[in-house]
This record gives structure tokens, sequence and C-alpha cells, in this order.
């Protein structure tokens, strides 16, 4: 029987690859390295690779999202 972290039955998740994280943003490898370097995008290593929660991608673009201005704002 299992005990610590793992015993529990972890939610489901969909982990992403490098390639398909700078696909989903539309963005070079390369900016998703720095991105990790930067430590701004979580990630895990698995075997030394790097994989990425998709939820957590989610949560990087909701948190870059612009909301558009009032009507009254625009016309200044």
């Amino acid at each position: 029987m299992p005990i610590g972290p793992l015993a529990a039955s972890p939610p489901s998740r969909k982990l992403l690859t490098l390639d398909e994280v700078a696909e989903l943003l539309r963005i070079s490898k390369t900016s998703v390295y720095r991105l990790v370097e930067r430590r701004v995008l979580p990630f895990y290593r698995v075997s030394g690779l790097l994989r990425f929660d998709h939820a957590d991608i989610e949560a990087f673009l909701g948190a870059g999202r612009v909301e558009p201005m009032g009507k009254k704002q625009q016309h200044l």
C-alpha cells in the first residue's frame, strides 16, 4: 500500500511537451525556454524532460489577458 503524497489518487493532469506549449502559445521553443528559465511558466521535469500542466498554461494565458476599455474611456 503506497504511503505519502502518491497514496491518494492524484487529479488527472494533461501534461504537455515543450513543442505543444510553443504551439499552444504560438511562440518559439526558445521563447518557452526563456519563460522556464525566468520561472514564469510552471513546469515539471520528467526523466530530464520538461513537461507542463495544461491547466498551468491556461492560467498563464488568463493572467496576461487585457480587458477592453469601456466606451467612455475609449474616447479620451
